[in-house]
């Protein structure tokens, strides 16, 4: 692993452990034993480390909607499985949910990108959604404002629940992953056709 690579991880898991205005780049360089002037040579200030991080926690995600989209048919337990990765994925990069709202405040740039990202979202999320009707996961006759409310609930569930985790149950690692997950799939219990829901309790 390069300096820059040992720089990010070494940043992520500060960051996950104390925060984001906690750890500086002196701290960084100290928990990795390379100068400061060491690690500025990569990265010019802590915000770019976390523009970083953040980058690749969209790329990650973006992978996993195109796997998602891509598939030719699909059933519940696919579903389930791309809901339990996604979980496993924002645990791995938390203290970005954790202080997202502060983050995209101090980084100007990730607040844009979260807006366009959003956007992108809701269409993919759509095509998603009619590629469930036509696999029999989801009622046919399901309005389109009602859809257009899903999406609004998969985002403050996705973006927020690790802050009602940490102010709440504190669950750790797998555990933490696996309520919420579960949290998460249940939204949408009331959207799934007869078949699926067999298919679920079997």
């Amino acid at each position: 692993m390069d300096t820059k690579e040992r720089i990010l991880k070494t940043a992520m898991e500060l960051y996950n452990d104390q925060g984001v205005y906690t750890i500086t780049s002196r701290h960084i360089a100290a928990e990795m034993g390379i100068s400061g002037g060491n690690l500025h040579y990569h990265f010019k200030h802590t915000d770019e480390i976390i523009k970083t991080l953040y980058e690749r926690l969209s790329v990650d995600f973006d992978a996993i909607i195109l796997a998602i989209a891509s598939l030719p048919g699909i059933d519940l337990t696919t579903v389930m499985s791309f809901v339990d990765r996604s979980f496993e994925l924002m645990y791995k990069y938390r203290f970005i949910f954790l202080h997202f709202v502060e983050i995209s405040m101090r980084i100007p740039a990730i607040k844009k990108d979260y807006y366009q990202l959003t956007q992108r979202r809701e269409k993919e999320f759509l095509t998603i959604f009619e590629k469930f009707k036509a696999d029999g996961i989801f009622r046919k006759d399901i309005p389109a404002e009602v859809l257009q409310a899903l999406i609004t609930q998969i985002f403050i569930v996705g973006d927020f629940w690790l802050s009602n985790n940490e102010l709440t149950l504190k669950l750790r690692g797998s555990k933490a992953i696996a309520h919420y997950s579960h949290i998460f799939s249940s939204m949408f219990y009331p959207y799934l056709t007869a078949s699926a829901l067999s298919g679920l309790h079997k």
